[in-house]
């Protein structure tokens, strides 16, 4: 049997409401595939949510993969990212992208909101 790597339950956002927390409370990085929304969480560990609609790309197979990179890209980078709920919403026109392409600016979005989460306390 095969071990997950993937993201544990407890680093996941699932409900409604930490949603519409990280919404009200957020600082917020816009890039061109993705926008970043942070707040500071009282869980122990950063958390990622996840937000990628059919305007992202109508085929489930490219949602899909959008899904798995923002999700490596966080696993690979939680270890310098602060206790914060993320949540990454995928924007239209990175279904066409190379992996690489939306890993590199996913990287350089999480530490923009690191930063500017810092400065905000």
């Amino acid at each position: 049997m095969r071990k997950s790597t993937g993201l544990p339950r407890r680093q996941r956002i699932v409900d409604g409401t930490s949603f519409e927390a990280v919404f009200r409370d957020k600082v917020s990085v816009h890039g061109r595939y993705f926008s970043v929304h942070a707040a500071h969480n009282r869980t122990g560990c950063a958390r990622l949510g996840l937000v990628v609609s059919r305007k992202v790309s109508k085929k489930a197979v490219q949602r899909n993969r959008i899904k798995r990179q923002i999700r490596e890209t966080f696993r690979l980078g939680q270890g310098e990212l602060p206790d914060m709920d993320y949540v990454v919403v995928a924007r239209p026109g990175g279904s066409d992208q190379d992996n690489s392409v939306l890993k590199q600016e996913l990287t350089r979005l999480l530490e923009i909101s690191r930063a500017k989460c810092q400065n905000r306390g």
